[in-house]
């Protein structure tokens, strides 16, 4: 795999959407509003009033369910991502994808993510603008020059 680098940006960012939106998801959906109302609530207290503890329960489990579903289209885009890359077959598909990837997570997350889309982005500027070195081997020699033994006589 030659797009080294382009593949460990990608699943890095990953970890880190799994690890804050999938947490984040994770804690809130699973969570009853009588945890909600001692936990979160009393954080979230300064811009809403006693009065309306469900429907900021309701506002932040619909933001969650946001988060997770943002979550699992991250999951696809970077797996083909990955793939297109892989061996450094189409690095233009794969910056596609990945700007794809952090648009996701910008527009997914309302902004609040953009730590983690600008490292999606690095990895599809790294898929276009970065060239490989050929390497030398047998590969690229020349036989242009080459006369078979049928052809000498």
């Amino acid at each position: 795999m030659k797009r080294k680098w382009e593949v460990i940006i990608g699943i890095a960012a990953v970890i880190l959407c799994v690890i804050f939106l999938g947490g984040f998801s994770l804690t809130i959906t699973s969570m009853e509003e009588s945890t909600y109302t001692t936990t979160v609530f009393p954080i979230l207290q300064e811009g809403v009033s006693e009065e309306y503890v469900s429907e900021s329960f309701e506002a932040v489990k619909a933001l969650a369910t946001w988060f997770g579903v943002t979550l699992l289209i991250v999951f696809i885009l970077v797996a083909f991502a990955a793939l297109s890359i892989w061996r450094n077959k189409y690095p233009k598909r794969g910056a596609v994808l990945f700007i794809c990837t952090g648009l996701v997570t910008l527009m997914g997350t309302q902004f609040i993510a953009f730590p983690i889309a600008f490292l999606f982005f690095i990895a599809a500027g790294l898929c276009l603008f970065r060239k490989l070195k050929e390497k030398e081997g047998v590969e690229n020699v020349s036989n242009k020059n080459y006369q078979s033994d049928f052809t000498r006589i």
